[in-house]
């Protein structure tokens, strides 16, 4: 039996990236880029290669886990830069800085896109500007609204290489 602590992984990449651990749902994890920066634009750049640091890290520990497995284990990513209300959530006692608000319900929607593409990561056009993604040859493909939200434009990519930009 291999013990795999998959929070001390993720909670690492995000130090490395700087990133911002907001908080776990079920298997999910909500990170936040920008925090801290001068410019908050550098936090798209910064979650490419937080997501660039993810995929090398979950591939380490596909390697270590090979005899254990009967298949890899996979991760998604969904990207979105735009504004957000952040702050302290919770009680008192136990408050974390995490975000809500459309940018938030953006992302996930993203993520739930993985399946349907078979990617890892989905990139929202806006991100992939604000970071410099090189989008040449590219497919731009589009989700419609959940309830409120407009349609998002978003790039597929399927390899830790996908995530080079200019900014990054």
């Amino acid at each position: 039996m291999t013990i795999v602590k998959y929070g001390e992984m993720s909670t690492k990449a995000l130090e490395a990236t700087n990133g911002h651990y907001a908080q776990f749902a079920g298997d999910g994890l909500m990170a936040l880029y920008g925090l801290k920066a001068k410019d908050p634009a550098t936090g798209a750049a910064d979650a490419l290669r937080g997501a660039r640091e993810m995929l090398a890290r979950i591939a380490q520990l596909n390697s270590r886990l090979r005899g254990d497995l009967p298949q890899s284990l996979r991760i998604g990513i969904g990207i979105h830069f735009s504004e957000a209300i952040v702050g302290a959530m919770e009680p008192p006692a136990s408050q974390i800085i995490s975000a809500i608000g459309e940018t938030v319900n953006t992302c996930a929607r993203l993520k739930r896109l993985i399946r349907e593409h078979d990617c890892p990561v989905i990139v929202s056009r806006r991100a992939a500007e604000m970071a410099g993604l090189d989008v040449k040859g590219r497919e731009l493909h589009q989700a419609p609204g959940d309830g409120q939200a407009q349609t998002v434009e978003f790039y597929t990519l399927k390899t830790p290489g996908d995530l080079r930009c200019n900014n990054c």
